[in-house]
């Protein structure tokens, strides 16, 4: 078992994550290792979901996996340009992560989760879950505007209340429906802010492009080598195709050797 993946495995299972570390992991300037830990356990995570429950996971566990794994997305996104936005989706990722492993380390060694055990979890309980969840969703829906609708939602969970309150109806099926139109909700909020996120990212690369040609060309007047400037040029028209073609992570990765390449052309001419 590498170095990595233990650390992944201490976090997922005793929850020990210090904002400390993170730092560090910035202050020696190779912020990627947060990829590396989140990707780690977002696979290890899926590993054991689809170990135990096949392609029956229950829907209170897949809300929090695609929570993560949206993070974990969003922290690819944002760096290296986002150093406190990376921080954050990287902490919400693990956080998400861990608490799907408690709710697997509950089950007993020879005994499968099954959705059925989940589901006879006091009904009251889950309704505060999806209480807050739903509130963080709003948030989410309201920062990104997405002018996603709540209003079924919010009907449902007032008639799942009732029900719970009042024992009458079916609380246990009003709260799937619930819970199925919470994943309709974030499915809608993870493509809108996926697709929001994409835009300014592509704004911001093409405003740092159009800045590194106008410097190339001063670079080219005080003497820097052609072959260079033609390499940087190139570059910039691979990264500018990425784009159109919306490979964000491709174009940010050529992105990354433009910079280095202006760095060495501007030291020559220096």
């Amino acid at each position: 078992m590498n170095t990595l993946t233990f650390f992944v495995i201490f976090v997922l299972v005793f929850g020990i994550l210090f904002t400390s570390l993170i730092n560090d992991v910035y202050a020696q300037n190779n912020p990627d290792i947060l990829i590396h830990i989140a990707t780690q356990a977002d696979k290890q995570i899926q590993n054991q979901l689809n170990e135990i429950f096949n392609n029956s996971i229950p829907v209170e566990i897949k809300l929090l996996y695609d929570k993560g794994h949206l993070s974990v997305k969003s922290l690819k996104n944002s760096l290296p340009d986002d150093v406190e936005k990376s921080k954050k989706d990287f902490l919400t990722a693990m956080k998400s992560f861990k608490q799907i492993s408690k709710i697997i380390s509950k089950s007993t060694s020879t005994t499968k989760i099954t959705t059925s055990e989940i589901s006879e979890i006091d009904f009251s309980s889950q309704l505060d879950r999806l209480e807050k969840y739903i509130k963080t969703l709003k948030t989410i829906s309201k920062k990104h505007d997405t002018s996603v609708d709540f209003t079924k939602v919010y009907d449902l969970f007032k008639d799942a209340r009732n029900q719970v309150n009042n024992g009458v109806g079916n609380p246990s099926e009003t709260i799937d429906q619930l819970k199925y139109h919470i994943i309709s909700i974030e499915e809608k909020i993870r493509n809108s802010s996926s697709h929001g996120l994409s835009d300014r990212i592509k704004q911001f690369v093409n405003k740092q492009v159009n800045s590194i040609e106008e410097k190339l060309e001063k670079a080219l007047e005080s003497g820097a080598t052609k072959t260079q400037i033609d390499k940087a040029h190139k570059l910039i028209e691979e990264i500018r195709d990425l784009i159109s073609k919306n490979q964000i992570s491709d174009a940010k990765i050529v992105f990354h050797e433009l910079n280095k390449l202006l760095r060495n052309i501007e030291l020559s001419v220096d």
